[in-house]
């Protein structure tokens, strides 16, 4: 059963790459002779793919790629430009706090980890690039959330699991929501030992052209060096500088 999925999944992409290399929709015909599969195996796997929206049919039976795969590259594109943007402000950071600098967007009510500069020092906090991580307890998750409305927030929170990982984790939406209305006001986010007991976070967000967060840098470090009164009075000035200056290059005006 595996060797077969298998095949019915190299085949589906070789029928994607036919129909995504063609400047102009492709007739059945077409792509069974380029692939060399079956008739009616491409019209079931083309099926199955225009259901999902991966390719479209138009009024003449010609294929050509759908909404989803075309949304999916512009967000690998924008994925790809943000951290081409952001890389020398990491590095900035990093080099004003010597503490883990994190790039992050919002993949399906997560934290995606999409960049990092890790700090010089042996004992640091570090994110595995392409893992997540829960928004309610992590400073990147609540700069990402700050221009969601509250009853949109509540929904995301309530469809996972608000873990209390330590004894300071907010694990209710109300309490996460009161936090909130603080960040909203500051402009950035915190993670006071909510994640992990020895560390301590500072996040704020990245705006596009038409003042939507597409992104978020965090500043990570353990709690027992990087304190809250250090990271209020240097580092949260300079994080919003950082941010500002990459959204004001997407084009976004502070209104």
């Amino acid at each position: 059963m595996a060797s077969l999925e298998v095949q019915s999944l190299q085949r589906t992409f070789d029928i994607l790459e036919v129909v995504g290399n063609s400047v102009t929709p492709v007739s059945l015909k077409y792509i069974t002779d380029a692939t060399g599969l079956p008739k009616s195996t491409v019209y079931r796997l083309l099926s199955n793919l225009e259901k999902r929206d991966y390719v479209r049919c138009d009024t003449n039976g010609n294929y050509r790629l759908g909404l989803q795969l075309l949304m999916m590259s512009q967000r690998a594109e924008q994925n790809f430009d943000i951290k081409h943007l952001t890389r020398k402000y990491l590095h900035q950071l990093n080099e004003l706090t010597k503490e883990t600098v994190h790039l992050g967007i919002l993949a399906k009510n997560r934290v995606l980890y999409v960049d990092t500069v890790e700090s010089p020092h042996a004992l640091r906090l570090v994110a595995k690039l392409g893992t997540t991580n829960a928004m309610h307890c992590t400073a990147l998750g609540k700069a990402l959330l700050i221009k969601h409305d509250d009853a949109k927030i509540r929904e995301m929170l309530e469809a996972e699991d608000m873990e209390k990982r330590t004894e300071f984790t907010l694990c209710t939406p109300d309490a996460f929501l009161t936090e909130m209305t603080k960040i909203r006001r500051l402009g950035y986010a915190l993670d006071d030992c909510e994640s992990e007991l020895d560390g301590r976070c500072i996040g704020a967000p990245i705006y596009d052209n038409t003042g939507k967060v597409i992104a978020a840098i965090s500043i990570s470090g353990l709690a027992s060096r990087f304190a809250r009164d250090y990271i209020e009075s240097q580092v949260a000035g300079r994080l919003l500088e950082c941010t500002g200056e990459i959204s004001k290059s997407l084009g976004y005006a502070d209104r």
